[in-house]
């Protein structure tokens, strides 16, 4: 068991030593620390949360190398998805699978299927629709031990929609408390990035405001006790000026922004255009596309592994 003592920190050997580097898992998103990605409904944060999963696990970048970490090498990564089920999600990691390899420029038979072996060696997907009782994180439950014993090594853990892992009154600031620090919890004995999605309020929803850290439904304790915040939210009249997006594009495209980072500085907001069969994402550059025909924008490749 560990005391006060055993966390004394030893501070003539804290200053006689070089500081070890963070190892980032995404950029802010510590190794062994809690995150949330906060998104209204629809915005497609479970295809977004599988496409990071994707790039981690085969060791590729992230989102065209917006959202890259300290390593590259391929890990482990666990996905709880409580409203998802088998069949959605074998559409959802199709279109994955897919943008990945686009953004690999992965065309032969090698290639895909070497994409193919990583995915399944290193992705562990638990589509939990209708059997939500099977992930319980309360705290020293037998339940809990069970899903820690699924992530201990693991890069990246998911767990999406938060709500459904807890029967807590989300307004209550103590309940929120006491969520955030059970899986602060799981984030350090699982030595992993847990990162948990989490839905955006009416009023940012309404109103815009859907990049800022308010935007979290419930209280305030959820993004204050977390280490790391992501929102995923529509592209604004002015931001789609900006990035050379024309307004009757605009449903086919979100952004995403780090409002909480406490590692690293903040970075500028990532713009996503989703596939409109798919809803898979992939990196805006309005300076490469404009060079492209719409014919090749919308050429897909194919599944890992699939003879094309």
């Amino acid at each position: 068991m560990t005391t006060l003592a055993d966390l004394r920190l030893d501070i003539r050997h804290t200053l006689l030593t070089t500081p070890p580097a963070l190892d980032h898992v995404l950029p802010g998103l510590l190794a062994g620390t809690l995150g949330v990605l906060v998104a209204p409904g629809g915005a497609g944060k479970t295809m977004l949360l599988t496409q990071i999963g994707c790039a981690i696990a085969s060791g590729q970048p992230i989102l065209g190398g917006a959202l890259n970490g300290s390593k590259s090498s391929p890990a482990r990564v666990v996905l709880f998805l409580a409203e998802e089920t088998a069949v959605i999600m074998h559409h959802r990691l199709h279109g994955a699978a897919q943008q990945l390899q686009e953004d690999m420029a992965c065309r032969s038979r090698e290639c895909r299927q070497a994409l193919l072996e990583g995915l399944s060696s290193q992705m562990n997907i638990y589509p939990l629709g209708g059997h939500g009782s099977l992930a319980n994180f309360a705290g020293g439950s037998k339940e809990y031990r069970a899903l820690l014993e699924l992530c201990i090594g693991a890069r990246l853990v998911i767990v999406d929609p938060l709500r459904r892992f807890h029967e807590g009154d989300e307004n209550d600031s103590a309940a929120m408390t006491a969520i955030v620090t059970t899986f602060q919890r799981f984030a350090h004995e699982s030595g992993a990035a847990v990162l948990i999605a989490h839905h955006a309020n009416r009023v940012s929803m309404t109103s815009g405001g859907g990049e800022q850290a308010y935007a979290s439904r419930g209280s305030t304790a959820l993004t204050d006790g977390v280490r790391w915040q992501a929102n995923l939210s529509p592209v604004s009249g002015p931001l789609a000026s900006e990035r050379g997006i024309d307004k009757s594009e605009l449903r086919q495209f979100v952004r995403l922004d780090l409002p909480k980072s406490n590692y690293v500085r903040s970075l500028d907001t990532i713009v996503l255009r989703k596939d409109p069969q798919s809803g898979a994402m992939a990196l805006w550059l309005p300076e490469a596309l404009s060079k492209r025909t719409p014919a090749t924008r919308t050429k897909r490749a194919g599944t890992p592994g699939e003879k094309r």
